[in-house]
C-alpha cells in the first residue's frame, strides 16, 4: 500500500518563497497524498501584489487552500492535522525549504523510533533560565546520526493519529511556544522528538536546504521581545511534568 503523507503549509509574511516551497514538496520522493495551504491574512504593509502571491502561484492547482482574512496565529496548523487524510502529517513553517528525500528520510525514524521529527532542534541545558546547547541539532550541527532533543521546529514529522495529543491540555499562550507544548504533551504518551541526520554531503535528506530563511527579521523566535514568552512556556510545562533531556 501507498505510504499517504499529508502536508500542512502556512503562509503570512514570507509569500515570496511559497511558490518554491510548494516546488520542494511536490518534488518529493514520496510525493504528498495532499497539500492543503493554511493562509493567514498577511500584514497590510505587503501590499496587495504581495498578497496575491498567497492564492496564484505555480501549480497552485495540486493545493487545498483555506483562506482567512484575518491573522488566526500558529495554532490552527496543529489542528487541522487531525482532519488531515494521511496516514502521516508533515507541518511546515513558511521559512522551511526540505530536501527531497525528507519524506523519505522521517518515515524510517517515526515508526521504527516512535519519535516525531523536526528539521531543527534544541536541547535546554538549564531548569533557572533560558540556556540551550549550542549548535542547534539539524542543519545548524550536521548532525551524522539520530539526536533526541527536547523541542522540533521548522518542520513536524508525524504520524496523524498524534495530532490530537496537541489538545491533551490548552497551551499557555496561542501566539507563541506551540512547538514547546505540542513536544511535551506528546512526551506524555511516550512519543520522543527527534532531529534525523543532516549529513553535510548530503542535502537532500536535510529538513530545510536554505535554513538562513529561518532567522531572518520576520522569524517569530528571532524576536527579542520573545526570549521571556519562551522560557515562560518552558518553565510552564516543567511544572506540569515535562522533562528535558539533559536536566
Amino acid at each position: 500500500m501507498k505510504t499517504k503523507i499529508s502536508v500542512i503549509l502556512t503562509a503570512w509574511c514570507r509569500p515570496q518563497f511559497l511558490e518554491e516551497q510548494v516546488e520542494r514538496v511536490l518534488d518529493q520522493s514520496i510525493h504528498p497524498h495532499d497539500v492543503v495551504l493554511w493562509y493567514n491574512s498577511p500584514p497590510k504593509k505587503l501590499g496587495f501584489l504581495e498578497r496575491k502571491q498567497l492564492v496564484s502561484f505555480k501549480n497552485d492547482k495540486y493545493i487545498k487552500k483555506i483562506i482567512c482574512d484575518y491573522n488566526f496565529g500558529i495554532i490552527p496548523r496543529f489542528s487541522m492535522a487531525s482532519c488531515m487524510e494521511g496516514e502521516y502529517v508533515c507541518i511546515f513553517d513558511d521559512d522551511t525549504m526540505p530536501g527531497e528525500r525528507w519524506f523519505e528520510h522521517c518515515l524510517s525514524y517515526v515508526d521504527n523510533k516512535n519519535v516525531m521529527c523536526g528539521t531543527i532542534g534544541l536541547r535546554f541545558l538549564s531548569s533557572n533560565e533560558l540556556k540551550t546547547e549550542k549548535p542547534r541539532m539539524g542543519w545548524e550541527a550536521m548532525n551524522t546520526h539520530l539526536e533526541y532533543v527536547d523541542v522540533v521546529g521548522h518542520s513536524w514529522f508525524l504520524r496523524r493519529e498524534w495530532a490530537r495529543y496537541f489538545w491533551d491540555e490548552e497551551p499557555l499562550l496561542r501566539s507563541f511556544g506551540e512547538d514547546i507544548h505540542f513536544c511535551a504533551m506528546l512526551q506524555r504518551h511516550g512519543i520522543g522528538v527527534v532531529c534525523p541526520p543532516h549529513p553535510a554531503h548530503d542535502k537532500s535528506l536535510w529538513g530545510s536546504v536554505k535554513p538562513e530563511r529561518g532567522v531572518d527579521k520576520v522569524a517569530i523566535s528571532c524576536s527579542s521581545d520573545k526570549s521571556k514568552e519562551f522560557w515562560q512556556v518552558v518553565r510552564h510545562e516543567i511544572e506540569r511534568g515535562y522533562k528535558p533531556i539533559l536536566l
